[in-house]
């Protein structure tokens, strides 16, 4: 993966983040956390499929860096999580593979829709868990010493 590639990929997926946001009325201050966190998931998420070819595990790493962004973003920002991670994971979401599942099922080709369909279940099963897991990383990663305020 070219750094040239890696740049569209955030401008292009931070962009379309940051659309969706305004489309459900997000708040001015988290649109351009949220697009930057949309962006760096999907690059991630890109770099690994190129590198890799599971589509499950690149979803899986690309939704720990935004669900860790977003757990970062939330406490700088001091507004709720889910509005960041919310946005974080909308490019990596698989409408394509739910449409491919779709399309063969349509064409009674149902060896193709099974295959299409469990790719599509297990990317958006890794979402959830990476999801859960950064907020567990986070909430007891902060409450350690060293990111507590002094009294």
């Amino acid at each position: 993966m070219t750094l040239a590639r890696a740049l569209f990929d955030l401008i292009v997926s931070g962009i379309a983040t940051a659309g969706f946001g305004l489309l459900f009325r997000t708040e001015r201050r988290a649109l351009l956390p949220g697009a930057l966190l949309g962006g760096a998931g999907y690059v991630v998420y890109d770099a690994l499929l190129v590198l890799t070819g599971s589509a499950p595990l690149s979803a899986l790493l690309g939704g720990l860096t935004a669900g860790l962004g977003a757990e970062i973003a939330a406490r700088v920002q001091k507004s709720p999580a889910i509005v960041y991670a919310t946005m974080g994971v909308i490019p990596l979401v698989p409408g394509y593979g739910l449409y491919r599942t779709m399309e063969f099922m349509v064409q009674a080709d149902y060896v193709q829709a099974l295959g299409a369909g469990m790719e599509t279940a297990l990317v958006a099963g890794a979402i959830a868990l990476s999801l859960g897991a950064a907020t567990v990383f986070a909430r007891n990663l902060f409450r350690l010493p060293l990111f507590r305020r002094a009294s």
